[in-house]
């Protein structure tokens, strides 16, 4: 039997195929991360976050005390997909990584984020809390 071009291709695309949609912590690669940005730093301290990757900018969020903004993407397959936030209040300005492929790719899908003075926390769906407080702003 003559294989010819079009089974060769089929062989060879069929495991790729199928590492793209390998499944990553039960969720596929395509399936969209949500992310959650919520000010909780106190009454009337208001929160100016402004969040982006390096191709996507989300633009620039006011939040008022305990309001939040969601946004969602889908993970780059090409490489890395790091969202950075830019976070200013008191006019003093932190940064903080609200989504690293590396560090959050096998642990949310739903990134929630309590923006707090000393650190944020991240949701912890487990215990219902935010209590996933192992992070600092850079």
């Amino acid at each position: 039997m003559k294989v010819g071009l079009s089974s060769h291709t089929l062989f060879f695309s069929l495991p790729l195929l199928v590492s793209l949609v390998v499944v990553s912590g039960g969720w596929s690669i395509f399936t969209y991360r949500h992310i959650y940005v919520k000010n909780d730093l106190g009454n009337n301290i208001l929160l100016i976050a402004h969040c982006e990757s390096g191709n996507r900018d989300i633009g620039v969020q006011n939040l008022n005390y305990q309001q939040e903004f969601k946004f969602q993407f889908q993970v780059d397959i090409s490489g890395p997909t790091k969202y950075n936030c830019s976070l200013t209040w008191d006019d003093k300005l932190h940064r903080f990584d609200v989504y690293d492929s590396n560090r959050d790719g096998n642990q949310c899908k739903d990134c929630k984020w309590n923006i707090q003075k000393d650190r944020p926390c991240r949701f912890n769906f487990d215990t219902q809390k935010y209590d996933l407080c192992d992070y600092s702003y850079y």
